[in-house]
């Protein structure tokens, strides 16, 4: 009877079950809430890192060439903005810049830099002589023994089949020439308004014009000559260098970095360049390619900014496809608009977003609703058509301080040319 009774005890009732199961339950959402919140900020900081990573890339490759940049009086730096209307409707969709110079280079990058352009070239030839002779391989051996270009090279077939060729003269000049160019990534929806960075670097002809400072670098739709250039970023959302002048204030800014203007007076920055004052960006294209304020005529000596500033934002291609989409179309007078996923944006508010070519500030995010201030970035308001995605990157700077610059830029009446 004891024992009985003591084994109804020792049960669980009802209500403790009811009780440990809640605890359980609400144990376990704790669990899975903090796990969920870790996880997001886990991949927030990983997405951030990994633009990070990307744009200081970009910025190393491009801070490397400009601190090379040549001073002398075979030197120039050419920095312009092209405009791209690419549905030709006659609405730009873009304005994009174009960073062009020559720098110094050690022996051993001209060699490199020849070795590749011979094996363009000898691919190119190559692939001509097949094309006209088919299948034949014992013709297409002969042939392409033959090939003036390949005597010329130093090569046989088979090596410039595979890119190897001879050294090339070194006794050829020292200063290559230079070209950043971004253009739009596609011609079809909001790739349009997405970007791509392109490089170009040719071994510069002494005396000679530089090719890649010449018009003829770009064909009519502003693609820079894609034989000589390679892809350096894709997703390039913002993209704008800022060059100082001996007058330029260069004031202290939020989180310690310079705060450079660009208003229109001496105290600005200059937001395009020409280092030999030649009248080569185009003023009408866009206020940007207006000329820097109070500088003089060039000397024997190109003119070269104190500093160069430039500004990057890239979106990773993941993020791109995962990007909130208006769920209706915007009106140009909107101060706000209503997205897919409200929570995405959190992360740039304070910063910019591109929405189907207008720049504009993120001010808040209250839900789904996004709160700016439109028309940044030199951009006009315009109407936004519904689903277009709302596009953010990581922004990242860099801050160069041009060492072969002239220091004393007013120039004696005998230099003054």
């Amino acid at each position: 009877m004891r024992a009985a009774l003591h084994t109804r005890r020792a049960g669980v009732t009802l209500a403790e079950l009811i009780l440990a199961t809640g605890l359980a339950s609400i144990v376990v959402a704790a669990t899975v809430s903090i796990v969920d919140t870790t996880l997001s900020l886990w991949t927030r900081g990983e997405t951030v890192r990994q633009a990070r990573e990307e744009g200081s890339a970009v910025l190393s490759l491009l801070g490397t060439d400009l601190r090379q940049i040549h001073g002398g009086e075979q030197g120039d730096l050419l920095v312009d903005w092209e405009v791209f209307d690419v549905e030709r409707d006659g609405q730009v969709e873009r304005y994009l810049p174009r960073m062009r110079f020559l720098r110094d280079a050690a022996a051993s990058e001209v060699a490199r830099i020849e070795r590749r352009r011979l094996a363009m070239e000898a691919r190119a030839e190559r692939d001509r002589i097949a094309l006209a002779l088919g299948d034949d391989a014992q013709k297409l051996e002969e042939a392409l023994a033959e090939s003036e270009l390949l005597k010329a090279a130093g090569v046989s077939a088979e090596q410039a089949s595979l890119g190897l060729l001879g050294a090339p003269d070194l006794r050829a000049s020292r200063l290559v020439e230079v070209l950043y160019a971004v253009v739009p990534e596609g011609r079809e929806g909001d790739r349009r308004y997405t970007g791509v960075l392109y490089r170009s670097e040719r071994v510069h002809t002494p005396d000679t014009p530089a090719v890649l400072l010449s018009d003829s670098a770009f064909d009519r739709t502003g693609m820079p000559d894609l034989s000589m250039a390679r892809e350096v970023a894709r997703g390039v959302l913002w993209m704008r260098p800022l060059m100082a002048t001996q007058t330029t204030r260069l004031t202290p800014g939020e989180n310690g970095r310079s705060g450079w203007g660009i208003e229109r007076n001496a105290a600005g920055a200059a937001t395009s360049w020409d280092a030999w004052r030649l009248a080569r960006p185009d003023p009408d294209l866009t206020v940007w390619n207006e000329p820097a304020v109070g500088m003089r005529r060039a000397g024997s000596r190109p003119l070269l900014p104190r500093r160069i500033r430039v500004e990057l934002e890239l979106q990773r291609p993941g993020d791109f496809d995962r990007a909130p989409r208006l769920l209706d179309s915007v009106e140009p007078s909107a101060e706000f608009f209503t997205v897919t996923n409200g929570a995405a944006l959190r992360p740039a508010v304070g910063g910019h977003l591109l929405v189907a070519g207008e720049w504009m500030e993120l001010k808040r995010v209250v839900g789904d609703r996004a709160v700016v201030r439109r028309a940044t970035r030199g951009t006009e308001r315009r109407r936004l058509p519904m689903e277009s995605r709302v596009l953010f990157g990581q922004p990242i700077d860099m801050d160069l301080p041009i060492a072969l610059h002239e220091d004393n830029w007013m120039l004696s009446s005998g230099d003054d040319r």
